[in-house]
């Protein structure tokens, strides 16, 4: 596979170049040592010679696809360059750190100096890169959706080279925790119980346009191709199983959920599934690679799209079609605020460095933009680590911590769904407080990879934290006299706890979560202009999309709007190149 990490190798080069060789000298042997990831603790088994760092194994549990070749490849840095890698893996930050601590601290323990083994940072390159630069097809975004649509137009004779924005590849899919939503696939085919209730195209149509604003055509165009997405990844050795959902929220119960969670999570595992196809096809991919601007030519033909590299080498990119598929806007303050300024305040739970350059790269030639106020949210979202889930918080969705505000006060009954309280904050912050024997199992790795602070006293977790540590002093003890009888007479908060003991606390914010609007595409993934015609050249597929959720995601349609438009897109273009 032609994958250059551009910025890898530049690192590599600097490292070896600067590092301190003096530095290298180590007691022989192996030396174990472990830091907290983001899927539990990540422990490397690191052997050195008397002069060189020989070979590194790990145990962990991080994510395929992100966190795992986030280490894999700082793992080759470190061996080549022998050096501690200066720079984490874009996507994979909190993976990442973890190994850069495993690491230094093996190195200490071997006796030599971890900091003066840290490699430079990627200086600009002293000569420009070449790249292949000119393909049939340039997809950006190296998510499920452009993954999706590489493999498939690869397969159908198109030549192919997709760039990706971050390190690693997979985006924000294998984040998502639920399964995926498709119609008469052989395997929901071949299961009674789903054939018994009559499921059909017609019913997952019904279910994704339970709102006025999903479009039918692309409700159709994707309950008439999910069928054939399950059936393709089936013969790439993905199980599937038909899971069959009622959700009391939602009048039409969900026939059409399928889950494969052989690597952990659905998302996870159709993601793996379809990175192993794109690499065992060669299909030329460069990570670390920024799209910015689409180029046009006569009649605003999408010819390319012009590029930066880590080094900060602008790269122009030509194709007779261009496939637009970057995900969201969640890492765009501004742009999320012009889209729905009640989140104006947001953080984000994306993975993925997603930031709208799709978006606006697509707008820039004349494309379509709806329902971009349709943004889902997350309560609980916390910077540099994501979302938290409520397996890992006092009390789970009933919350029995407190929750005060930047002055440090009460400000609302709490609650996991909180959010509109939460955003009216003039920071759109709150901070979690609770006592140590209400540490869930699931939040100790969040306490030990250090995004949780812990003091004797209120008022000393006021001030690890950034607040007025007298002003919390004082929330914390009105709050336990007011409870001191079981009721919560400030904000009826439901069977409260005293705040007592050893003290925790962290903070966060409401996350921007899923993205239902975006570039308006056809059933055919041509991206469309204010007048509802085709650009020529241009494809968008994925979350970057609007007008197929309408003001709803349907659980389980968010995957599917990925995968099977990611395939009817590499048809679509194949289809059209070859006329």
């Amino acid at each position: 596979m032609k994958h250059l990490k551009i910025s890898l190798f530049i690192a590599l080069v600097a490292a070896a170049l600067l590092m301190n060789a003096s530095a290298a000298a180590f007691t022989a042997g192996t030396y174990d040592a472990t830091a907290a990831g983001r899927n539990g603790d990540v422990t490397l088994h690191v052997t050195f010679s008397d002069d060189a760092i020989t070979d590194i194994t790990t145990e962990h549990e991080e994510t395929p696809g992100i966190g795992l070749d986030a280490i894999d490849a700082l793992i080759a840095q470190t061996l080549e360059a022998q050096a501690v890698p200066a720079d984490t893996v874009t996507g994979a930050t909190v993976s990442s750190t973890a190994y850069v601590t495993a690491l230094s601290d093996a190195i200490a323990q071997a006796g030599g100096d971890p900091e003066a083994l840290v490699g430079e940072a990627a200086p600009a390159a002293a000569e420009a890169i070449e790249y292949d630069t000119e393909a049939d097809l340039i997809v950006i975004g190296g998510g499920a959706a452009g993954m999706t649509a590489a493999v498939t137009a690869h397969d159908l004779g198109i030549d192919v080279i997709l760039l990706e924005k971050s390190g690693v590849l997979g985006g924000n899919t294998p984040a998502a925790a639920n399964g995926v939503n498709a119609a008469n696939a052989q395997v929901q085919l071949n299961d009674a119980q789903y054939v018994s209730v009559g499921a059909s195209v017609a019913g997952l149509v019904e279910l994704q346009t339970q709102n006025e604003l999903a479009r039918e055509n692309l409700a159709r165009a994707f309950a008439e191709n999910s069928g054939e997405v399950i059936d393709w990844l089936s013969d790439m050795g993905v199980e599937f199983s038909v899971d069959i959902q009622e959700d009391p929220r939602n009048p039409v119960q969900n026939y059409y959920m399928l889950k494969a969670e052989a690597d952990g999570s659905t998302g996870i595992t159709m993601t793996r599934a379809v990175q192993n196809a794109l690499n065992e096809r060669g299909i030329t991919v460069y990570t670390d690679m920024d799209a910015t601007e689409l180029t046009t030519g006569p009649l605003g033909v999408v010819t390319g799209v012009i590029a930066t590299d880590a080094n900060g080498q602008q790269v122009t990119f030509t194709g007779r079609a261009v496939l637009i598929a970057t995900g969201g806007f969640g890492h765009n303050p501004e742009l999320l605020a012009e889209a729905n300024p009640k989140l104006a305040n947001a953080t984000t739970d994306e993975i993925a460095p997603t930031s709208g350059e799709g978006l606006i790269m697509a707008r820039a030639v004349g494309a379509k933009a709806v329902d971009l106020e349709h943004i889902q949210t997350f309560p609980v979202v916390m910077d540099g680590y994501g979302m938290v889930t409520p397996n890992k918080l006092p009390g789970g969705f009933g919350v029995s911590a407190v929750i005060v505000n930047k002055d440090a006060q009460r400000f609302t009954a709490e609650g996991f769904e909180i959010g509109d309280a939460i955003l009216a904050q003039p920071d759109g912050a709150a901070y979690m407080l609770f006592r140590e024997d209400q540490i869930a199992p699931d939040m100790q790795n969040i306490i030990n990879a250090g995004y949780v602070a812990s003091a004797d006293t209120a008022k000393e977790l006021g001030e690890a934290l950034g607040l007025d540590g007298n002003q919390l002093q004082a929330t914390v003890d009105a709050y336990n006299a007011d409870v001191a009888d079981g009721t919560d007479d400030a904000f009826g908060k439901q069977d409260p706890l005293p705040l007592e003991g050893k003290l925790y606390g962290f903070k966060y914010g409401v996350g921007a979560h899923y993205f239902m609007g975006g570039i308006l595409i056809d059933e055919s993934c041509r991206v469309l202009n204010e007048n509802e015609e085709a650009i020529t050249g241009l494809y968008a597929a994925g979350e970057v999309t609007g007008g197929f959720h309408g003001s709803q995601r349907i659980d389980g349609s968010g995957i599917g709007d990925s995968f099977t438009f990611g395939r009817i897109a590499g048809r679509s273009i194949a289809d059209t190149l070859a006329e």
